[in-house]
């Protein structure tokens, strides 16, 4: 795996150093361990970082890939949104974890990502950029490299990657859109669930109502940081608790997780700069639920959507 780079007339003369952190945007530690594993060709001749470039010259790094990863290959199948040489995009199903635990070291989405690899004779990491619970569903960020998901990671940090969810939460709420700004943390050292506290990291949720119903509502939501549960601890602190999330106040007589969705997922291609947009679609259990809610002609400002 690599990326080249094209030395324009500005960049006559430079070190080949300067082009990977000021254009390719390497982090040090990146450009350390290229120095290290010897991975830079300058017209397809191994160079070092000093060796100075003239425009028109062709930039390759090869990626060299650490050790591999303890993740046993599965052939688990994979609804796959996008895919090329640097990154991967899986519209992961509920009821599957993202990382294999300890007690848990198959059927997760790393397992089939690394099968789906190893067919294609890839030695990749895997390495997830966003991430999802257990039971959440959705469209995830994957990464090839680790030059590729610290380009992934800043774009999250900076709020050019932007995520939206699709949630069916608890009773109708009345603002037609709002923003939720309540900090998030362990209400205790002992605590196995988060909570809204003044101890915690500042965590902010967009949303916009899409439909109501007589005991429910459809929610898109937009994270503006990623803490831990934050949209289940947000709408929960905000009096509407996603239903089926019975660990933060949520019922479980219309579905049997948290209706919780990631639908939308936009952000510029790390190598190419190209901005791309993913939607995953509603998966059945959300889309049932939702038509158990139907009642008479409830607001829908967004039609297509179900």
């Amino acid at each position: 795996m690599h990326i080249e780079f094209r030395v324009k007339n500005d960049d006559d003369n430079q070190k080949v150093s300067h082009i990977l952190k000021n254009h390719l945007k390497f982090s040090r530690g990146e450009i350390r361990k290229i120095k290290r594993c010897g991975g830079l060709m300058v017209n397809e001749q191994t160079v070092c970082l000093n060796t100075l470039v003239k425009e028109g010259d062709l930039i390759r790094v090869n990626f060299q890939e650490d050790d591999v990863q303890p993740v046993i290959p599965q052939d688990i199948p994979l609804d796959i949104l996008f895919e090329d040489n640097h990154v991967l995009v899986v519209n992961k199903p509920a009821n599957m974890l993202v990382h294999p635990l300890s007690y848990h070291v198959l059927n997760t989405l790393a397992n089939g990502v690394m099968n789906h690899w190893q067919l294609q004779g890839h030695n990749c990491k895997f390495r997830a950029v966003s991430r999802l619970d257990k039971d959440t569903s959705g469209a995830i960020l994957i990464a090839k490299s680790s030059y590729t998901c610290h380009q992934l990671s800043e774009q999250m940090k900076n709020g050019i990657c932007r995520r939206e969810y699709l949630a069916v939460v608890h009773n109708k709420i009345t603002l037609d859109s709002g923003v939720i700004y309540f900090p998030i943390g362990r209400p205790n050292d002992h605590s196995l669930i988060f909570g809204v506290t003044a101890l915690g990291k500042a965590a902010i949720t967009h949303f916009d109502v899409i439909r109501r119903f007589t005991g429910g509502s459809l929610v898109k939501l937009r994270l503006e940081t990623g803490r831990t549960h934050q949209i289940r601890v947000h709408m929960k602190h905000f009096g509407h608790p996603l239903m089926g999330d019975d660990l933060y106040g949520g019922s479980l007589d219309l579905i049997h997780r948290q209706a919780l969705h990631s639908w939308h997922l936009e952000f510029n291609h790390p190598v190419t700069k190209e901005p791309l947009q993913l939607e995953a679609p509603l998966p059945p259990d959300m889309t049932s639920l939702i038509h158990k809610l139907k009642n008479g002609h409830p607001e829908n400002r967004l039609n297509s959507l179900v």
